[in-house]
Formats: structure tokens, C-alpha cells, sequence
């Protein structure tokens, strides 16, 4: 019984840490100006999908928030359809040619948020 409760805080105390840490290195979300994850993509896509769900579990657990955006910076066909694959799984998630990127991160009568 005695082991079974030691591990039950131990438990107990690294979910608290990982709670606390968390917080911690959380950066306040009020007041900031928007903020955008601008990721190139190349070729066929390769790495895309990894970028993207490491980005999409730092705005779950809330350690951030920010608008992703995919700049077209030379895909081919397939890299394209891979975006567009990407897109009808999140509507949020943003696709545009490079010579448009600094034209979006540019806007100030919507603090840098639109829609396509």
C-alpha cells in the first residue's frame, strides 16, 4: 500500500512540475502584436506535415499562439496538393506565393489577420 501511495504522488508531482513549467514559460498572450509562423515550403513538402504538428501541439498545450502561414517558395504539383490536403484538415492554417508574403505581414487595418 505504502508503494502504491509513494507513486501516486510521484505521479502527482511531476504532472504539478509539468504544469508549473508550462506556465512558466508561457509568454503572455494579451496585449502582443500578432505573431506568424512563416514556413516555406519547397519541393514535394517534405517535412511539412512534421513542421506543422510539432506547431499545432505548442498552440494546444497554449505555450503559444500564432496564425501559420505556408509561403510557396517553389513547390511542384504534388508539394501543392499536399498543402491543399493540409488545408481541408485545418481551415486555419494559411497558403500563399512568396511574392505575396510581405504584402500579408504588411496589413495593418486587420493587425495582420485576413482571409483568403
Amino acid at each position: 500500500m505504502e508503494i502504491l501511495m509513494a507513486l501516486l504522488c510521484a505521479a502527482l508531482l511531476l504532472w504539478f512540475n509539468r504544469l508549473i513549467f508550462t506556465r512558466l514559460i508561457s509568454p503572455a498572450q494579451q496585449g502582443t502584436a500578432p505573431v506568424f509562423a512563416v514556413i516555406p515550403a519547397v519541393g514535394d513538402g517534405d517535412g511539412l506535415e512534421q513542421t506543422l504538428r510539432h506547431l499545432h501541439w505548442l498552440q494546444g498545450e497554449k505555450l503559444s499562439q500564432f496564425t501559420l502561414l505556408i509561403v510557396d517558395a517553389g513547390l511542384t504539383p504534388a508539394g501543392q496538393d499536399l498543402v491543399q490536403a493540409l488545408q481541408r484538415k485545418d481551415t486555419s492554417l494559411l497558403f500563399c506565393p512568396a511574392e505575396e508574403a510581405t504584402l500579408i505581414l504588411k496589413r495593418k487595418d486587420d493587425h495582420g489577420y485576413f482571409s483568403l
